[in-house]
């Protein structure tokens, strides 16, 4: 009874975390954890413990406040996105997740609504891609940093080498449309219908989870990246790891990119292959096996969209308006 009182007036004073301490954020966090199956140890302990089989993965991805969450976002939103961008590095390889741990860097001034917005849009993401929240940590921090790592099942976990050339090159979906939206929030461009289409894209994207298994249990996969990082990025890491580049001849663009670059004159090919921000997946597919992985992605209501071949030449070039070009490497790096 004493913390349902408290938890009512930290809303109704909008109190901050500073306020409130770490002991009371913990319980709130504690209380809404989930135990794994066979798990002996009960929320909130040292550590999390369960009896597993299969093949096992693992990946983190730390969000930044300062330098990954634009104006306009909100903390639900926020959240969300600190989950998918773990997530989308386990679709890659074909994992589905079992469980999340989440660890937060918390500023005092953070108010315990604002709080909540955040664990909520967590909670969401996580329930989504099916995985469980079981333990973390909370620290104080000069600004927001959310830290998830997730632990995913794999049977058969497709690297980023293997591409030959000839094999097709092939993503998840269009791009463009979140570079758009985070184009449009730095710039104050919300209430322009155009505009609110593209952030909507940029404020809730998806991990091609679904996909990513499907995908890895045709057989049909020589490598496979997430591209949350450019698909410049994405085309120029797989090419230096393989030794064999990219002809793109048919740019996956999305329409409501397009519209968006018409509207604004921002740079269509830039939005495309530099923007990232995209969670797709870039796969590399055995000619032969072509209709196997496009029918695998089918049946789980996804799509699968051809977009070149690998070649034997170390380069990168698209097809854009009739003519080959090159593509530079530009996308999202930390520290430059």
């Amino acid at each position: 009874m004493v913390y349902e009182n408290s938890l009512q007036e930290a809303y109704q004073l909008r109190r901050s975390l500073g306020d409130l301490g770490e002991r009371y954020i913990l319980k709130y966090v504690i209380d809404r954890l989930e135990q794994l199956n066979g798990s002996l140890l009960p929320p909130g302990d040292d550590t999390v413990d369960t009896i597993l089989n299969d093949r096992i993965i693992f990946s983190s991805d730390m969000l930044l406040e300062s330098t990954d969450v634009p104006p306009g976002m909100s903390f639900r939103d926020v959240g969300y996105r600190a989950v998918t961008a773990t997530t989308s590095d386990i679709a890659a390889k074909g994992g589905k997740p079992i469980a999340y741990l989440i660890s937060l860097a918390l500023p005092s001034k953070m108010l315990f609504d604002e709080f909540e917005e955040l664990w909520i849009g967590i909670e969401e993401a996580a329930k989504d891609y099916g995985g469980k929240i079981v333990g973390g940590d909370t620290n104080e921090g000069k600004e927001l940093v959310i830290d998830v790592t997730c632990l995913a099942r794999a049977v058969n976990p497709v690297p980023r080498i293997g591409m030959r050339p000839g094999d097709v090159v092939a993503v998840t979906g269009r791009f463009g449309a979140q570079a758009a939206g985070l184009h449009a929030l730095l710039n104050n461009l919300r209430g322009e219908a155009v505009a609110e289409k593209v952030i909507r894209k940029f404020l809730r994207p998806r991990a091609r989870v679904e996909e990513g298994a499907a995908l890895a249990m045709s057989g049909a996969l020589t490598a496979s990246m997430d591209s949350s990082d450019g698909l410049s990025e994405t085309l120029h890491t797989l090419m230096d790891l393989n030794g064999y580049g990219f002809r793109i001849d048919d740019p996956p663009i999305d329409d409501s990119a397009r519209s968006y670059a018409e509207k604004f004159g921002v740079d269509l090919f830039d939005l495309v292959f530099h923007g990232g921000e995209e969670f797709e997946l870039v796969v590399t597919i055995k000619p032969k096996m072509l209709e196997d992985a496009l029918r695998s992605v089918k049946s789980v209501g996804g799509i699968l969209i051809p977009i070149g071949r690998v070649i034997e030449e170390k380069t990168v070039k698209a097809k854009w308006f009739g003519r080959y070009v090159s593509v530079e490497r530009r996308g999202y790096e930390h520290f430059r």
